[in-house]
């Protein structure tokens, strides 16, 4: 699965019908594709249910006419309003009318009335307006008539919106989406997802996202786009479990960070590490924190480090001490960052790792240790040896020296540019979590969970990504398994607490992480809100 630039998409199709597909064949399977979404939001009771179908003029709105002659067929009461006129020839509008649809037009000046009722009394909206191939803001008839689908939304009675490949307004390529923009509670990405549903403005808009097969896979490959992550992909990354296997083959996980007012975040990054099966975790926190962690981490050891009340880490000796404990017993992947503050201790601590840290152990940054990292002049040619940084906007900002809402608008585009000039993997964090590595692909995590904007989620992702380390996985194989088995785990534990936009917390998530490791082990379905 990929998802596409419009200009792509555009030679998807021109070489499906080179190939010997028709348009018409090609329209006829997005359109059952929707009528069998449609059926699936309305739990397949579909007889007596009044569906409203917008219709544009172009093959967008022919999608919709086709799910409309077909929801008809099967018993629904189904009003199609096209704001802008179709060919008065249309066959496909004048089937709709033959299977007893209600056409409604001039819909925003003569028949307002009409549909507003039919927008009071619909159970279902499909947006067919417009489709990937919009290039000026909308305005005239078909902005009144989207002005009138959102007043109705904020009423008591909210129909469900179901959008055709894209919520009109919203651009395909980069996600920004015109102010008539209706908001979707479902996607129905025809052939490929777009571009714009993954980026900018797109998460908000598009809702659930589901993939119809309308038989352009084939070509797909041939065009680019960026990959999307799936559940055959990523069980073939997770590292292997031999039955010979002992705690030192799975690999040591150091974990760096801790203040005191985030005492906890190291504690879930290490217990994360040890749920995604490193052999053995290790916490180098400050010393007045070695007792509180070890309580809630039983299971791993501990380097306490030298803190002072002033600066916070007394970066010095902790530095010393670290190296003395990494030569005593080297790690196989370090993780640095979790709760680690910004004091002036933390600040010197990063500067140090970076300058006279060791070379040959994998590195996983994160949360502080990002941002103190930005404020060290030259700091990307520090960097060393196999590198994941995994930043939320704001750090990328802070990284990229910009706004994080520039972050937002390009969010593919910059971190494969930055993993290219940094040398290292990026997770870009967020709906949509990006994978960039120097020489490899990006790709996209198929998640937009908000129940995962819970404090610690990031610790617990920074504790995967390091056990992958540990056990062997090059960076970028190691991010990508790390950001969905996140996911997985996310989506499970939502599903457990029956809720998934709130009430999820790190510990819940960090619970489910074997779970979803045998569930991408087995090929099994993933959970929701995955894509399927």
């Amino acid at each position: 699965m990929r998802a596409v630039t419009a200009a792509e998409m555009r030679q998807i199709e021109d070489e499906a019908v080179r190939r010997g597909s028709s348009v018409e064949q090609l329209m006829d399977r997005a359109g059952r594709a929707v009528a069998a979404r449609v059926a699936d939001a309305l739990d397949g009771r579909i007889v007596g249910r009044r569906i409203l179908v917008l219709a544009g003029p172009g093959r967008n709105g022919g999608d919709g006419l086709i799910a409309a002659r077909l929801l008809r067929q099967r018993g629904a009461h189904v009003t199609i309003a096209c704001p802008t006129p179709r060919s008065s020839d249309d066959a496909l509008l004048s089937a709709c009318a033959g299977a007893g649809c209600e056409i409604i037009d001039d819909p925003a000046e003569g028949r307002a009335a009409d549909l507003s009722a039919a927008i009071a009394a619909a159970d279902v909206i499909i947006d067919a307006l417009l489709g990937t191939g919009r290039s000026r803001a909308i305005d005239g008839p078909m902005r009144d008539v989207l002005d009138m689908v959102r007043q109705a939304a904020s009423a008591r009675r909210r129909p469900r919106v179901l959008a055709i490949d894209l919520p009109s307004g919203l651009n395909a390529d980069d996600g920004r989406a015109d102010p008539a923009t209706q908001p979707a509670d479902i996607t129905i990405a025809l052939g490929c997802v777009k571009r714009g549903s993954l980026t900018g403005d797109g998460p908000e808009y598009c809702g659930a996202i589901h993939v119809a097969d309308i038989g352009l896979g084939e070509y797909a490959t041939d065009v680019g786009g960026i990959p999307i992550l799936n559940v055959a992909d990523i069980g073939r990354l997770l590292p292997k479990r031999p039955l010979t296997g002992h705690k030192g083959t799975f690999g040591h996980v150091v974990v760096t960070g801790g203040a005191s007012a985030y005492r906890g975040a190291p504690a879930l990054a290490a217990r994360a590490a040890g749920r995604a099966g490193a052999g053995t975790v290790t916490v180098a926190a400050p010393d007045i924190l070695t007792d509180s962690i070890a309580a809630i981490c039983p299971e791993a050891t501990h380097i306490p480090l030298a803190h002072d009340t002033e600066s916070g880490l007394a970066a010095q000796r902790a530095l010393s001490q670290l190296a003395e404990a990494f030569e005593l017993r080297p790690p196989d992947a370090l993780a640095i960052g979790p709760g680690l503050g910004r004091s002036p201790g933390a600040a010197a601590f990063v500067a140090g790792l970076l300058q006279d840290g060791p070379n040959d152990i994998p590195m996983a940054l994160d949360a502080d240790a990002l941002t103190l990292m930005s404020a060290i002049d030259g700091w990307q040619d520090r960097l060393k040896g196999a590198t994941v940084l995994s930043p939320h906007p704001g750090e990328m900002a802070r990284l990229c020296d910009v706004s994080a809402a520039e972050i937002q608008t390009a969010r593919v585009e910059i971190a494969t540019a930055r993993a290219r000039e940094w040398d290292a993997t990026i997770v870009l964090k967020g709906a949509y979590t990006v994978i960039a590595s120097p020489d490899e692909p990006p790709s996209i995590c198929p998640l937009a969970l908000p129940a995962l904007a819970s404090g610690g989620a990031g610790d617990a992702l920074t504790g995967i990504i390091a056990a992958f380390l540990a056990q062997g996985l090059p960076p970028h194989n190691a991010a990508q398994a790390a950001v969905y088995a996140h996911g997985a785990a996310a989506a499970l534990a939502a599903q457990d607490n029956g809720n998934l936009t709130s009430g999820l917390l790190a510990s819940d998530l960090i619970e489910k992480i074997p779970a979803a490791m045998d569930v991408i082990r087995r090929g099994g379905p993933p959970p929701a809100p995955l894509f399927v």
